[in-house]
């Protein structure tokens, strides 16, 4: 069972680093509470139809394996012993690529569990749908708010925690809001206000603009990053891909250099 579980959270720490990818006051309290009220109800899958569509590609000894997890997990005798198997069904779905479901059984985790670590692994399995190419774009938005409603309650338990908060903001960068398209840098940046000891908002905040041809900007935002976390490998990198685009030969060298060092 031991393992079972550390398989579980390496698969969600994993996908955590990955993804690194509130505090708004300009908007009235009514309105911040009609978006979270509409994020927390955020829709819900059709999950019998998304493992039918799922089974489909997926070869015998794994369907198998899937159907001997269930099995396994319906006739379980205590909350311990089935949220381990449901961890490991989770988990095995995402190695089969099917996070919408990696993600639904995650989400049953956090509700046993009720705490922020659950909470944060079941928001950024769904958010990692959201660069997926192969999944419908309705099916996108529906992850991004699972996501959402994920971080949110990991925010409610652990509200000190940057990470869920810039993970939150990501996913409307990933899949942005049709009305507020640019919602996720917004928060972005009021969090690198609110936090100006971390280096996670100017570090995401030089990657976008790097992604958007933004390179002064890109320069200004990564400069943030390395004076608060000069060691931090992804920081390193970026400064160096970040220096190559400004054609600032010594300093991408340095920071390539770093790079390689630290990976």
């Amino acid at each position: 069972m031991k393992n079972r579980e550390q398989t579980y959270y390496i698969l969600g720490a994993l996908v955590l680093i990955a993804l690194l990818f509130f505090g708004f006051d300009t908007k009235p309290s009514t309105q911040k509470t009609l978006e979270k009220s509409r994020v927390l109800n955020a829709p819900s899958f059709d999950i019998e139809l998304l493992k039918t569509e799922a089974r489909k590609n997926l070869q015998v000894d794994q369907i198998n394996n899937v159907e001997t997890l269930e099995s396994q997990i319906r006739f379980a005798e205590t909350d311990s012993v089935r949220i381990n198997l449901l961890k490991e069904l989770s988990g095995y779905w995402f190695q089969l690529k099917e996070p919408l479901i990696a993600g639904f059984y995650a989400k049953q985790i956090a509700e046993m569990q009720q705490d922020a670590t659950s909470w944060s692994i079941a928001g950024t399995t769904f958010a990692s749908a959201l660069s997926n190419p192969e999944i419908e774009e309705n099916d996108k938005l529906k992850a991004r708010d699972q996501a959402i409603a994920a971080f949110e309650n990991a925010i409610s338990l652990e509200p000190e925690a940057i990470e869920h908060r810039v993970n939150q903001a990501l996913c409307y960068i990933e899949t942005p809001d049709s009305a507020q398209p640019m919602k996720g840098v917004q928060m972005l940046a009021a969090l690198a206000t609110k936090y100006p000891d971390s280096a996670l908002p100017p570090y995401h905040l030089a990657r976008l603009a790097l992604r958007t041809g933004q390179i002064e900007r890109a320069e200004e935002r990564i400069e943030q990053a390395i004076k608060l976390d000069s060691t931090n490998v992804r920081i390193a990198c970026l400064a160096g891909d970040i220096y190559k685009e400004a054609n600032k030969s010594e300093e991408a060298k340095r920071w390539v250099e770093m790079c390689a060092k630290t990976k």
